[in-house]
């Protein structure tokens, strides 16, 4: 299993778990192999080139369907890959500092709009869905609203608790702590749905604020041109993985929600959010086309 991340943090445990799992089910060893870098393409580029034997997995997540529209990647995603499923999605909060008075997403959108230059949004990565709609919260309000990158989501939270940032978008695991003491507020979540870790809150659609329908997930896929039999015993065994109660407490653990998905469900849906994410980089001045 090729996973684009660094060995250590949440990511490569939940990629570490589901190859045990997998591993036991299908009764053969999975290992896990690191390929940090080049914003997760070096992994991406590693499995488009693999064997189409089912031998080679790619464990990877939404920002896969970003980084095509911000720089020249080696592969196409729609192409060069066989969707086998989603295991679990991260919703993101839209989260406030917790001495601010704004109780709800529309009072947020009213403050900041008018008061310009009083408040400012946090972001860890670069490119990350996180980044994306923080510009995209800001759009058409230059210079209003300042974008602020720190080295990590931990630090944007950590910022937010000093009072030199207002909001962030972030997963539940790096702020579930500061909402329990009330430093930070949560007032909306992204996606079509509320979340299972925090169901009182409602998501930014339902508020009447269109454009963060788009999720945060992580999925696995396989080479292009892997026979359909072969996707459909791993999708399978990928969603009786997601199925077992210890997979679903430490996802839950981690601030993910897990889920079971068709090959068919995840191609559907990596189609509809790639035009999504790309539609906000050129909506954002983001996208990287000359």
């Amino acid at each position: 299993m090729i996973v684009p991340f660094p060995a250590g943090g949440v990511s490569d445990a939940v990629a570490r778990l589901l190859a045990e799992r997998l591993s036991a089910r299908l009764g053969v060893p999975i290992e896990v192999d690191n390929r940090p870098g080049a914003s997760g393409t070096m992994a991406g580029d590693v499995v488009a080139k693999a064997s189409s034997d089912g031998h080679t997995l790619l464990f990877h997540q939404a920002n896969m369907l970003i980084q095509p529209g911000l720089e020249p990647v080696p592969y196409d995603v729609i192409r060069d890959f066989v969707p086998v499923g989603r295991v679990a999605t991260m919703p993101l909060f839209l989260v406030i500092d917790g001495r601010l008075p704004m109780q709800t997403p529309q009072q947020w959108a009213t403050a900041v709009r008018s008061n310009p230059g009083s408040y400012s949004y946090g972001y860890g990565q670069p490119g990350s869905p996180s980044h994306l709609y923080a510009e995209y919260a800001v759009r058409g309000l230059p210079n209003a609203v300042p974008l602020v990158t720190a080295k990590g989501e931990s630090a944007v939270v950590q910022e937010m608790l000093a009072g030199r940032i207002s909001a962030c978008f972030c997963s539940y695991v790096s702020i579930q702590q500061h909402i329990r003491s009330g430093a930070l507020r949560m007032i909306a979540v992204t996606g079509v749905a509320r979340s299972p870790l925090a169901p009182q809150v409602p998501t930014l659609q339902e508020s009447g604020i269109e454009g963060y329908a788009a999720a945060a997930w992580y999925g696995v896929m396989v080479p292009a041109k892997t026979p359909r039999a072969i996707v459909a015993r791993l999708a399978n065994e990928l969603d009786n993985v997601t199925e077992e109660r210890e997979v679903r407490a430490r996802m839950l653990a981690a601030g993910l929600t897990p889920m079971q998905d068709s090959p068919e469900a995840f191609a559907t849906a990596i189609r509809s959010e790639s035009t999504q994410w790309q539609a906000i980089l050129r909506q954002t001045g983001q996208h990287g086309d000359p």
